[in-house]
């Protein structure tokens, strides 16, 4: 939740800024459009507030975040300046983004708080629901070639809103940095998740990631009963060049399966 925190007092400090100057020209053609400028401002203000809850000796992390932000919008730190600028000379159309923003924002939050539902005894209750998103950490997050930062890895009891034949479905897009040359099967990132059922049998999924883009891991239903708890890990193996790896828009969901 700091994360949640950092973002609204980011974009109020943008929004006080913009606000100084009166109206200007129209939109030039270059100028991003509203919604455009909308997607982009919440995605940098999640990677400011990600950066700003980095360790000062992983500062230079807040690069890559706003860089990822950037080439997902499919736009240049050049152009979101020269948007912002147009909107400090229209604080009115600019307030009307701002106001929508603040809103994703609010409605994440929100989301974050049913679907994770912190109980007396620290243990955490998922979301009720067929299709639900049960991952509860930052939906971006890095690797390094360092020892100390070179693995993430996440667990999921079992609780009342899991069933029988459940299935799950981890997706996260990856990115590498500093790579100069093609990523080698030895030094490929691996993804994996599992499934422990109360009977103890284990079933599981891992790739290797070779390439930046969309991966997908899917756990399907069977015929092993309840489950106990679900887990998995990324990691960075030791590389030859100072490669970092990027991970974003991660979610691990949840689907019930249908009755026959």
């Amino acid at each position: 939740m700091k994360l949640m925190r950092y973002i609204p007092l980011c974009l109020s400090m943008l929004f006080l800024s913009a606000c100084f100057l009166a109206c200007g020209p129209e939109r030039p053609d270059d100028i991003l459009s509203d919604s455009q400028m909308e997607s982009l401002l919440y995605d940098y203000h999640v990677a400011k507030a990600l950066g700003d809850l980095e360790a000062p000796s992983n500062k230079y992390k807040a690069t890559i975040y706003y860089m990822s932000a950037f080439e997902k919008h499919h736009t240049t730190e050049e152009q979101f300046d020269s948007t912002l600028a147009w909107y400090s000379r229209n604080p009115d159309a600019f307030e009307k983004v701002y106001q929508r923003v603040i809103k994703r924002i609010q409605d994440e939050k929100t989301a974050l708080e049913r679907s994770i539902a912190i109980s007396g005894n620290g243990s955490s209750v998922t979301q009720r629901g067929d299709s639900v998103n049960i991952w509860s950490g930052v939906p971006m997050f890095s690797l390094t070639n360092s020892p100390y930062d070179n693995r993430l890895t996440f667990e999921y009891l079992n609780d009342e809103n899991f069933e029988e034949r459940d299935t799950l479905r981890l997706n996260v897009r990856f990115r590498y940095f500093n790579a100069t040359k093609r990523i080698s099967t030895d030094e490929a990132a691996l993804v994996a998740l599992s499934i422990r059922y109360r009977n103890d049998s284990v079933i599981s999924e891992w790739h290797r990631v070779l390439s930046d883009g969309k991966h997908t891991l899917t756990l399907y239903s069977n015929e092993y009963g309840r489950i106990r708890e679900v887990y998995g890990f990324f990691y960075l193996p030791e590389q030859s060049e100072n490669r970092m790896l990027l991970a974003d828009s991660v979610s691990l969901i949840r689907l019930h399966a249908k009755e026959q």
